[in-house]
């Protein structure tokens, strides 16, 4: 039996091998194999939907192996409406036909408040220098209504992430859990899981695993 994890993009995918790492339900980062949008360890299938507006589709297909599916997690951002954007995933999965017995569902940051990956993200790295000088240029940008704030957070994560370590290693949000140097992946250790912020998304994951 399969078991699904849906998220939104890319740095979702790094952020959730990083969890199964972390919390020693893989061994390795790398043990995920990819084929296109889908890293694939044994029976545990996550799919990169590449955005929100995809996640209708991606359930239509996988109606279609319903037999074979022990569960499905989505996990998606809440985004500035966190009562519509749940209600929009209930609507997806109840058009796909799927038993919603087998789904469960996560909105970051938290499953409660209104947010995305990054809201999560910067909430754990209040105390930093990077992160107090870009909170001035993004608070001049926001009284001038020149970017969405979701823009905003991750521009704001890709700082921290790119200059955190006196510019030694330049890491891409997607790379700044574990990072690729020649053939390993090592911890860059930006990211403490520890962290309560972080307590919520690890429950859910480790809650599909124990079904």
């Amino acid at each position: 039996m399969k078991k699904y994890i849906l998220v939104e993009g890319i740095t979702d995918v790094a952020f959730l091998k990083y969890i199964c790492v972390k919390k020693k339900i893989t061994t390795k980062f790398n043990d995920f194999k990819q084929d296109n949008n889908k890293y694939i360890f044994n029976n545990l299938i996550i799919i990169n939907l590449n955005g929100q507006d995809n996640l209708a589709m991606e359930l239509k297909f996988l109606k279609e192996e319903e037999e074979d599916i022990e569960f499905i997690g989505i996990i998606q951002d809440a985004d500035s409406d966190f009562k519509k954007s749940k209600e929009d995933i209930e609507t997806a999965i109840e058009n796909s036909k799927i038993d919603k017995d087998k789904i469960d569902i996560f909105l970051t940051p938290n499953n409660r408040d209104k947010g995305d990956l990054e809201t999560l993200l910067l909430s754990t790295i209040k105390e930093n220098s990077i992160i107090e000088c870009f909170n001035n240029y993004k608070k001049c940008l926001l009284e001038n209504d020149t970017i969405h704030p979701k823009a905003l957070n991750k521009g704001q994560v890709y700082a921290y992430t790119m200059f955190s370590q006196s510019g030694e290693n330049l890491y891409k949000t997607q790379d700044s859990f574990m990072y690729k140097k020649r053939k390993d992946y090592y911890d860059t250790k930006l990211w403490d899981l520890k962290k309560d912020e972080f307590k919520p998304i690890i429950k859910f994951v480790e809650n599909l695993f124990k079904k």
